[in-house]
């Protein structure tokens, strides 16, 4: 019988049509993915347009509440860190409007409120007004030109990704710098809570915290009785406030009363000094007039202190609050975050802002689930700005100078203070270190001292890293710290050792002279010295410069140098620079066990 063959598959012929389908097809999928893209780079800019799409309806109300209660809190503190800023009291509103609505959009925390805050706003006065003494610049400009130059240094740090230095800056300087801030701004609102007319005399120790409580001791006899009265009733009532109804807006219940008590006395005539008139209506867009060089020159160690007490403060909320309701944040889109919203209040007329602690609590207290609630403090804002200015007018100073001594009596953390000398005494050392170099050099200077010292702590760390020598465990082929478990034993003739840290440039004088100390004080009869690099990922020339000469000093003394435990790209530096030949050959994450057994094996020299 004929077999015959199978038919062949017939071969499709993509018709045009099929053609264009295809073409389509690709070109619609090109079109998907570049647009998906797009839509993501667009929201990890702009985190609302990933958030609130997602929105629970359920959540509003709490929103709403906490956006309200916020915003009571908001509008005294904003109009007394105005004038801690030596400015008009509008300008603290329009920064506060200005930054609760670019951080809506721009802002990675849900419960995080940013706005102006006590040490920004002494910071600034501080430095723009040391500034304005040389320039025919007006204050009020250079401010404005600061606050800019904050929010440019942030998007720049943005864009190089540099969220990750604020890590740098230890927490012990932190203590320090925000207890010392606390009492150099307390003593800046002394002479509006005694009534007493302030003085520029005294030249540079006049403006310290030092200075400033002296003015006050040597002229109590100029106190006004009505005006230290006034104030001292509001810190009485605030810090009641704080102590029994910490979710209640007690700071606008107290200029609320304060008001209707200066309406319905004479003691404006009695010398208890106001306010006065705020003009309503909303900020308007404001393009200061650009100074010369050399003013520009001085306000930019200005803003790049005031950029840095900005992020240190508000990444600070962000990542509590953030562990506290376990979701994820962006360190820098923070970055973007707080560029933007100095940038949005330096054009609105305002002045620095940055994240609040006591305003980001008060709104995780009172139930804020989202960044909506920024939308509801600005909704309120701008309804005081245009109808509500003038109740403001009666409102004395010495309550603004009693809201901001309670405002940041909280920066004093007794327990971390006392915790530190407990537990480290040179912690405790650079903390005092920090809040004296405020009190005595001001907010300026102290920033940049804290930023020193904190450096100055990361190098001492990692130039002088945790080294230790190891034994063998009893049986087994592992090597562990002989000062950690005391059972362990060393191997005759044989000395182990082990840095706790990357080798590098920094630390690698240190390291040398540490491993040379430590078998000097061993037996005299050492014919191997292992460097177990577990600890040690990465290697720099600098630190392999070093072990070839450790490696040169030891093969004159007739003591052989081997490496256990190093990645393959420690093997390769070492390879190239020669040490892998020199030093018996460098095996890839070779054990300490396999080393010895290797360097036993070879032929007597």
């Amino acid at each position: 019988m004929t077999v015959l063959p199978a038919p062949r598959e017939r071969k499709q012929v993509p018709t045009m049509s099929d053609k264009t389908h295809d073409t389509t097809a690709d070109s619609e999928s090109e079109t998907e993915r570049l647009r998906n893209r797009v839509s993501h780079r667009f929201s990890s800019i702009l985190p609302v347009f990933e958030w609130l799409p997602q929105y629970d309806t359920s959540w509003l109300r709490l929103d709403v509440v906490a956006g309200i209660t916020v915003a009571a809190s908001v509008i005294p503190e904003g109009l007394a860190y105005a004038s801690l800023a030596n400015l008009p009291p509008e300008t603290g509103l329009y920064a506060g409007l200005m930054a609760v609505i670019a951080y809506l959009f721009l802002g990675t925390s849900r419960q995080v409120i940013v706005g102006p805050t006590s040490a920004l706003a002494i910071l600034l006065a501080s430095g723009v007004g040391y500034a304005a003494s040389g320039t025919t610049a007006s204050y009020v400009s250079l401010v404005i030109v600061t606050t800019l130059l904050v929010g440019i240094i942030a998007v720049v740090a943005w864009a190089l990704r540099l969220g990750f230095l604020v890590h740098f800056i230890s927490g012990s300087v932190l203590t320090g710098f925000s207890a010392g801030a606390a009492l150099y701004i307390m003593s800046t609102q002394l002479t509006k809570l005694f009534g007493i007319e302030s003085s520029t005399a005294g030249g540079f120790f006049g403006q310290t915290f030092f200075g400033r409580v002296w003015y006050i001791l040597t002229h109590l006899d100029m106190t006004n009785p009505e005006t230290l009265a006034v104030g001292v009733a509001g810190i009485v009532l605030l810090v009641l406030g704080d102590r029994f109804a910490p979710r209640f807006p007690t700071a606008l219940v107290v200029v609320v009363l304060a008001i209707v008590l200066m309406s319905v006395t004479n003691l404006e005539a009695r010398g208890v000094d106001i306010v006065g008139s705020i003009p309503s209506g909303l900020p308007a867009l404001t393009v200061p007039t650009i100074p010369d060089i050399s003013t520009l020159g001085t306000l930019i160690p200005i803003a790049v202190a005031l950029f840095l007490l900005s992020y240190v403060e508000g990444i600070g909320a962000v990542e509590t609050f953030a562990r506290r309701h376990d979701y994820d944040i962006d360190a820098n889109q923070e970055l973007l975050a707080d560029g933007g919203a100095n940038l949005a209040a330096g054009l609105g007329g305002g002045f620095a802002v940055g994240g609040s602690f006591s305003r980001s609590a008060l709104n995780d207290a009172v139930g804020g689930k989202t960044q909506l609630t920024n939308a509801v403090v600005a909704l309120v804002l701008v309804v005081v700005l245009l109808f509500l200015t003038g109740v403001f007018t009666n409102l004395p100073e010495t309550i603004l100078a009693s809201i901001v001594i309670v405002a940041v009596k909280g920066l004093i953390d007794i327990p971390a203070i006392q915790q530190l000398y407990q537990v480290s005494k040179s912690e405790f050392a650079i903390a005092m270190a920090a809040l004296f170099g405020v009190l005595t050099v001001g907010m300026l200077w102290g920033i940049y001292v804290g930023v020193v010292l904190s450096l100055l702590v990361a190098i001492s760390r990692v130039s002088r890293p945790e080294t230790h020598e190891l034994g063998r465990i009893p049986g087994t082929d592992q090597f562990v710290a002989l000062d950690l478990y005391p059972t362990v034993r060393t191997i005759r003739g044989v000395f182990v050792y082990r840095v706790e840290a990357e080798l590098f440039y920094a630390n690698a004088e240190t390291v040398r002279t540490d491993l040379l100390d430590r078998l000097a004080k061993r037996d005299s009869d050492i014919e191997l010295v292992v460097f177990d690099l577990t600890s040690s990922p990465t290697v720099d020339f600098g630190a392999a410069q070093m072990l070839e000469e450790l490696q040169q000093n030891l093969e004159s003394r007739g003591i052989n140098l081997r490496f256990a435990g190093a990645e393959s790209d420690v093997v390769q530096i070492f390879e190239t620079t020669g040490l892998a030949a020199n030093a018996g050959g460098v095996k890839t994450e070779e054990s300490v066990a396999d080393v010895i057994d290797r360097w036993r094996a070879e032929p007597a020299a």
